[in-house]
């Protein structure tokens, strides 16, 4: 399977959220220069699909930015990522209309692929953004914000 570039990003925002201090925010400049400079328009409708999901929060204004708006540990990769991807098809024939395959009616690889998916999106659904947002090293690197004493 291969992600839309829009969920890998996704993820990686998350990732960087899930780094910061529970109600301490990252502005999407930060994020953008975070990610190696990525487009801050484009990186703010990822964020702006995230907060509709739930996912992250967003602080309007001069000092604004997103935060996580639930901890890492109670958000499924496999329920995300099937979020994230719910209007992309894996092969034609998975479109509601079932596209244009002449071989539909007696494919047997369509119930092969689906599996394949099925598996995947299980595989994701037991492991949390905790799992993957931080390893020792990124612990102690430098954070975007720096919570105020």
């Amino acid at each position: 399977m291969r992600l839309l570039a829009s969920t890998d990003l996704a993820l990686r925002v998350l990732m960087l959220l899930a780094r910061e201090p529970a109600g301490h925010h990252l502005s999407v400049d930060a994020l953008a220069r975070e990610l190696g400079g990525l487009s801050r328009h484009h990186l703010h409708k990822i964020v702006q699909d995230l907060t509709a999901l739930g996912t992250t929060r967003t602080v309007r204004g001069a000092g604004g930015g997103a935060m996580l708006a639930l901890p890492p540990e109670q958000i499924r990769l496999g329920t995300l990522v099937r979020q994230l991807e719910a209007d992309q098809a894996l092969v034609e024939c998975f479109r509601a209309d079932r596209g244009n395959c002449t071989l539909t009616p007696g494919c047997r690889l369509r119930g092969m692929l689906s599996d394949a998916q099925d598996s995947f999106y299980k595989s994701l659904d037991g492991h949390t953004l905790a799992d993957c947002a931080l390893t020792p090293f990124e612990r102690d690197r430098p954070r975007l914000h720096q919570p105020q004493a």
